[in-house]
């Protein structure tokens, strides 16, 4: 479902990198090494040498109240200036110098992060109270201590400081395991944000805007015989069954369905991408043979996956450079409460493409990187007819936070916005009143019909609405 900003689990013995004075000439990784502090985010890194001579990333999650050790990272390949940080070969982050300044990135994700350097560890790791009482009053400080530091203030999401308060003296006078998830899923809950959740060891729990739905509560393999009922056509999978399209439609039309953005090899984004840029060679190769003048396409069930995925997928249906959006990351320390806005751009790809009229279905099941899709979609000429429900509201990136005694938080840090300056954290996208159509409904799905192909198929044909029925023939 989520786009996990950086996952550092673990709460390990706690080893601290050191240097050694022997480094071997020209080596690249000199200018990484020290101690660097992020803006925003949380992050600590300690770039040094182990007693072996090798370079090792150790990394932390601080808060005011809180260090927690995350990782030990060794390089695991370089790029020009660029050095990748990981596990068994895994790259897990890319790092390189700008200035006095650290450039962090993830692979896959948008934009990047910024690492100041200091002087010397901020009191890192913090203590862990071996006292099973005292321990989960600070796994209470610390999930709050971080929604506090780093949870924006959204309009649609606040947080209610008065009952932490009341929540930690609960559980001061009732301290037991179960208590304490009781107390963080309800505020996890309140929140009602697909990105923030909590998990331990008999616990994992997400938040969900009100009056939505979520995929794994449903039955999605069945809303393929609707569509499929709809289009008069069996549908063809390039990427199991997460990326599939249908051609020669009525006037020319063609479809095409994505329903992730991630998870089509490994955990890779390299073969992630790679997997899918062939997979949109595939269709759009169709596209230009069959000689397509207009485009479904299908978001209503995306569960999201990498923003770098919803970039590729936008560079092939456009054909000039436009705005993708702006994001920012929640920064206490800052004056204005964030980072800086790092401003995103879509350029064209010279991969096989389509550059025509597209209706854009989405729903409540359209989901983060999903949503980045459809708010950088929505900059490209001709502008995409969005028809369905509005999309479910959850853009930030999971910022993955350890939490201590074996818990551990995802939350909400970032603020995603358009070309004007509207962030649709809580909301959704909106679809315009006479676009809206029902979504993947118990009746619709039982009767195998499909309001919004019909709707989209009639849009591009320049019909009437309602000309086509959302029923076809012997479907009911």
């Amino acid at each position: 479902m989520a786009r996990k900003q950086w996952l550092l689990v673990g709460l390990a013995a706690v080893l601290t990198a050191c240097s050694v004075p022997d480094r071997a000439s020209g080596d690249r990784t000199v200018a990484i090494e020290g101690i660097w502090q992020s803006a925003g985010y949380g992050y600590v890194f300690d770039i040094a040498r182990d007693s072996a001579g090798k370079t090792r990333l150790t990394s932390y999650e601080q808060t005011s109240v809180s260090c927690l050790r995350g990782d030990l990272l060794a390089p695991v390949g370089r790029d020009g200036d660029a050095t990748s940080f990981g596990e068994e070969g895994e790259v897990e982050l890319v790092v390189r110098r700008q200035g006095d300044h650290l450039i962090m990135r993830e692979p896959g994700s948008a934009g990047h992060i910024r690492m100041n350097r200091l002087e010397k560890q901020p009191g890192c790791p913090s203590a862990i109270s071996r006292n099973a009482a005292e321990r989960r009053l600070q796994t209470f400080d610390v999930f709050w201590q971080n929604l506090a530091e780093h949870y924006p203030p959204y309009a649609h999401r606040r947080l209610d400081a008065a009952g932490r308060k009341r929540d930690r003296a609960t559980l001061a006078e009732h301290n037991t395991d179960r208590m304490l998830g009781k107390l963080l899923g309800d505020t996890v809950s309140e929140l009602g944000d697909m990105h923030t959740g909590i998990e331990g060891e008999d616990l994992s729990l997400y938040g969900k805007r009100p009056g939505t739905r979520d995929s794994a509560d449903m039955d999605t393999d069945a809303f393929r015989a609707a569509i499929e009922a709809r289009l008069g056509k069996r549908l063809t999978s390039v990427i199991d069954g997460k990326v599939e399209y249908a051609s020669e439609l009525p006037g020319h039309l063609g479809y095409l369905r994505i329903t992730q953005l991630d998870d089509f090899a490994d955990e890779s984004y390299d073969v992630d991408r790679e997997k899918f840029t062939q997979a949109l060679d595939t269709v759009f190769a169709v596209a230009e043979q069959d000689g397509w003048r207009g485009l479904v396409l299908d978001l209503r069930l995306n569960e999201g996956g990498f923003d770098g995925l919803s970039l590729e997928l936008a560079s092939r249906l456009t054909d000039k450079p436009h705005f993708a959006f702006q994001k920012r990351a929640r920064d206490t320390q800052a004056a204005s409460g964030f980072t800086p806005y790092e401003k995103l751009q879509v350029s064209s790809s010279a991969r096989p493409g389509f550059h025509g009229p597209i209706a854009l279905l989405v729903s409540d099941l359209t989901v983060s990187a999903g949503e980045t899709a459809v708010m950088t979609l929505l900059n490209r000429s001709p502008k995409p007819t969005l028809i369905g429900r509005p999309t479910q509201g959850v853009f930030s990136d999971q910022l993955s936070r350890t939490l201590p005694g074996g818990w551990s938080l995802d939350l909400s840090n970032e603020d995603y916005r358009n070309a004007a300056g509207q962030s649709f954290e809580g909301r959704g996208i909106p679809v315009p009143q006479e676009f809206r159509t029902p979504v993947f409904t118990a009746t619709e799905i039982g009767r195998r019909c499909d309001s919004a192909v019909a709707r989209a198929l009639d849009h591009l044909a320049n019909k009437p609405s309602a000309t086509t029925t959302p029923c076809p023939r012997g479907s009911t």
